[in-house]
């Protein structure tokens, strides 16, 4: 008999990649809220692309962290159970507003 992922840690993975996806967010808000104008445009410029590269890192972040939990989200069913019972629509993962899936976009 093959062994099958535990439930009980896909659970524990997707409710930790959650908190992931819920920081990534809001560190991007906060990085993009926080945009100053420094008067001098080779400043300006490093500290504008200085930003963007943190922003994308963030929501980098947290679009493979949504890809992550609709890989394990298939495993948090019950040992057992029928994985296309009731259950299974329970298991679908939404990613945050704003986190389009990039499968779902064309890719990269």
């Amino acid at each position: 008999m093959p062994l099958r992922p535990d439930p009980e840690r896909a659970r524990a993975a997707l409710a930790a990649l959650d908190a992931v996806r819920e920081v990534a967010a809001t560190g991007e808000d906060d990085v993009l809220a926080c945009l100053v104008v420094t008067g001098e445009p080779a400043a300006q410029r490093v500290l504008d692309d200085w930003l963007d590269q943190v922003a994308d890192t963030l929501r980098a972040l947290g679009e493979t962290a949504d890809e992550l939990a609709l890989a394990l989200a298939g495993h948090q069913g019950a040992v057992g159970a029928d994985p296309s019972g009731p259950a299974a629509a329970d298991r679908q993962v939404t990613p945050l507003p704003g986190r389009a899936h990039p499968a779902r976009e064309g890719g990269r």
